[in-house]
């Protein structure tokens, strides 16, 4: 190191096949879908990052579709953000950025175009060498935006997609899993401990771990329903929406445990309301596990 200029020794650094772990770099073998499925603050924006980078370098002129869930998600995490596209290449590798035309475009003609899981249609007609496909499991549109996606991915000799999600129980990821064109790799949130803060280990560990929600998000398993419930996670997710028509009724309810210490059960705090389309909305559960004056004070601030 000590031979290399600052430039030669700061690209070292950036060295994507140097720094990253196994689990990060794509597999061997033939393969069209790579479904990196793994817990918050693993890396995978950085892993989608960079073999979008290797695609677009290694095949001059490529087209690459970018599908986050929102515009804004595309722009602001796939793109723009910390671990995306734009931060991940410097000097005269860097791709530049067209806000207005959701263009990304690398010296060597190489284009990514950015999409919104929440506008499917837009996939119809481009054709793509290659896709990115962040977030998955919380596409509002999965299934329509998945097929659009794959009726375009038909350029070269040999498209594929990269899909980096954290999971959930819905149809489109359990359907990937099985099919035998996907190759999958998992992975938690504590792999990456040495770039995450202690801080926030310690608290997610002390929150979240034994959970159904840390086995999910930071161990990135995909939880079957519980048994005898009312409502399946399916459903759910399916129904789910991005913001609440106005609302005729709000009420809060409260479920309050009998004790309030470190093995209590939480006390229930929903916050529920009714449309003026007459469809009850869940609008945010603060349940928590705390004396009567910490869930009380909770409670009144919803």
């Amino acid at each position: 190191m000590s031979s290399l200029t600052a430039t030669e020794a700061d690209e070292l650094t950036r060295d994507w096949q140097l720094i990253a772990r196994d689990n990060q770099l794509p597999p061997d073998g033939d393969w069209l879908v790579w479904m990196l499925m793994a817990g918050r603050g693993f890396g995978k924006t950085r892993s989608g990052a960079e073999t979008v980078h290797t695609w677009a370098e290694t095949y001059p002129g490529c087209r690459i579709a970018l599908v986050a869930s929102t515009a804004a998600d595309a722009r602001d995490v796939m793109i723009a953000g910390e671990s995306g596209l734009i931060a991940t290449r410097t000097g005269t590798r860097a791709a530049t950025y067209e806000p207005s035309k959701r263009l990304v475009t690398w010296p060597n003609g190489s284009q990514a175009t950015a999409y919104s899981a929440e506008e499917p249609n837009r996939l119809r007609g481009p054709q793509h060498h290659f896709a990115w496909g962040d977030e998955l499991a919380a596409w509002q549109y999965a299934q329509e935006t998945w097929d659009q996606l794959m009726f375009g991915l038909r350029l070269g000799e040999r498209p594929r997609a990269v899909v980096t999600t954290t999971p959930r129980p819905v149809k489109l990821v359990r359907d990937l899993l099985r099919d035998s064109t996907t190759r999958i790799t998992r992975g938690s949130t504590f792999d990456n401990a040495a770039n995450l803060a202690p801080t926030f280990l310690d608290a997610v560990r002390k929150k979240y771990e034994g959970t159904r929600l840390g086995r999910q998000e930071l161990y990135a398993e995909i939880l079957d329903d519980t048994p005898g419930a009312l409502w399946q996670r399916e459903q759910i997710e399916r129904l789910r929406v991005k913001v609440a028509p106005e609302l005729t009724r709000v009420v809060v309810a409260i479920d309050p445990a009998v004790t309030s210490g470190e093995d209590s059960d939480e006390t229930g705090i929903i916050a529920a309301g009714v449309g003026v389309d007459g469809h009850g909305y869940v609008l945010d559960d603060a349940s928590i596990r705390a004396t009567p004056h910490a869930w009380a004070r909770r409670a009144v601030n919803l």
